[in-house]
C-alpha cells in the first residue's frame, strides 16, 4: 500500500502550520522505511480532486489518500477518486467542523487526530450521494440553509481564530443564520420527485442526508445512515412569525416530528428537484446554483478509514 497526504493550506487549523504537519508526517514514516508515502500541498480550489485522481491512476497497488483539512478537502478528495478500485480515503481533520466524523460519536473523534491510528486502521464501506456531477458523503441541502451556510463560510474565512463558544454552538449559529437568510428570500416553489413519487410544494428547505450531522451540534437527520443504501429526505415548509425559531431549533436537534404539519420525512434512492427560480444548492460545503438537479445514492461507493472502528447502524446520542 502507498500513502498520499493531500494537505489544504487554507484549512482553518492548518494556517501557518503546514511545515509542522509535513514534519510530523516525515518523522512518523522515518520509523517505517518500508512504507511508501507522498505529500501534496494543494495550490488552488479543487486541486486535490485532479491531483488525487492522477496520482492513484499511476499506482498499481492500493493507495490510502488522506484528506488533511476540513470537509471541503474531504469532498475534493472523494470527488477525485470516486469509482477507482485501488483507493481508500482517510480524513485527518483540521477544519472548523468535520461533519462526517461526528457520525462515529464524540468518544471516537479523538482517534481521527492520531496519524498512527489513521495509518494502521481498517476501512468500512459507505454510501455516497451523487448530486449532478458532484459526490458527497454527508448531505445536500437547498434553500435557506444553503444560503446561511454560504454566509457563514464567508464570515469564517475572514476570522483569524474561532472563539470556543462559537465552535461549541455552531448549531445555534447556523440556525440564526438560516433565520437571517429566510428574511432575504421568500419561500420557493419546487417540483420534487422521489423514486417516481411527486412531492411538489413551496419549501423553505430541502435536506438530502446520508448521515445525521451537519456540524457538531447540528443534527437534523437522526434516521440517516451512510451504509443503508438510502437517502433521507426532509422537506420543510415555511412557518409564520415567531414559530420559525422554535421549528428551526427543534429541526436542528432532530426533533422534526414535533412539527408534522411543516416537516416531512421520506426515504428513497433517487430525488429530482427543479424550480422556476434559480436554486441555491450545497453539498458537503460546495455551493452552486441550478434550476434542476438530481440526487442519487451510490451504495458502498467509498472505503473509508475508521480508526475508532465502525459499529454499523449507529444512531446519534
Amino acid at each position: 500500500m502507498r500513502h498520499l497526504f493531500v494537505i489544504n493550506p487554507k484549512a482553518f487549523f492548518l494556517r501557518g502550520r503546514i511545515n509542522d504537519v509535513c514534519t510530523e508526517i516525515r518523522t512518523f514514516f522515518a520509523n517505517y522505511p518500508q512504507i511508501e508515502y507522498d505529500i501534496h500541498v494543494t495550490r488552488w480550489r479543487r486541486d486535490a480532486m485532479g491531483f488525487a485522481r492522477r496520482y492513484v491512476s499511476t499506482v498499481d497497488k492500493m493507495v490510502r489518500v488522506y484528506a488533511v483539512g476540513g470537509m471541503g478537502t474531504l469532498m475534493e478528495v472523494i470527488n477525485g477518486v470516486v469509482g477507482m478500485p485501488n483507493v481508500q480515503v482517510a480524513a485527518w481533520p483540521f477544519g472548523i467542523d468535520n461533519a462526517f466524523l461526528h457520525y462515529f460519536g464524540e468518544e471516537k473523534m479523538e482517534h481521527f487526530y492520531s496519524l498512527r491510528n489513521l495509518v494502521f486502521s481498517g476501512v468500512s464501506s459507505f454510501d455516497l450521494i451523487r448530486c449532478g456531477n458532484n459526490y458527497g458523503i454527508c448531505a445536500g441541502f437547498m434553500g435557506a440553509p444553503a444560503l446561511a451556510a454560504r454566509k457563514g463560510d464567508r464570515i469564517m474565512e475572514n476570522m483569524d481564530y474561532v472563539p470556543g463558544w462559537l465552535e461549541r454552538s455552531s448549531g445555534i449559529y447556523l440556525v440564526l443564520a438560516a433565520y437571517y437568510a429566510t428574511r432575504k428570500q421568500t419561500v420557493q416553489p419546487y417540483q420534487v420527485v422521489l423514486d417516481g413519487m411527486p412531492l411538489n410544494g413551496d419549501y423553505i428547505s430541502i435536506l438530502i442526508a446520508n448521515q445525521p450531522h451537519l456540524t457538531r451540534s447540528l443534527c437534523p437527520a437522526p434516521e440517516a445512515q451512510p451504509d443503508d443504501g438510502l437517502l433521507d429526505i426532509y422537506l420543510v415548509q415555511a412557518v409564520a412569525g415567531p414559530k420559525l425559531i422554535g421549528l428551526a431549533v427543534d429541526y436542528a436537534q432532530g426533533r422534526y416530528h414535533k412539527w408534522p404539519h411543516y416537516i416531512s420525512h421520506f426515504r428513497g434512492k433517487t430525488l429530482a428537484v427543479s424550480s422556476d427560480k434559480i436554486m441555491h444548492i450545497c453539498i458537503d460545503g460546495e455551493h452552486f446554483y441550478d434550476a434542476a438537479v438530481e440526487y442519487e445514492v451510490v451504495p458502498q461507493a467509498l472505503d473509508f478509514v475508521c480508526p475508532g472502528g465502525h459499529d454499523g447502524q449507529r444512531r446519534p446520542a
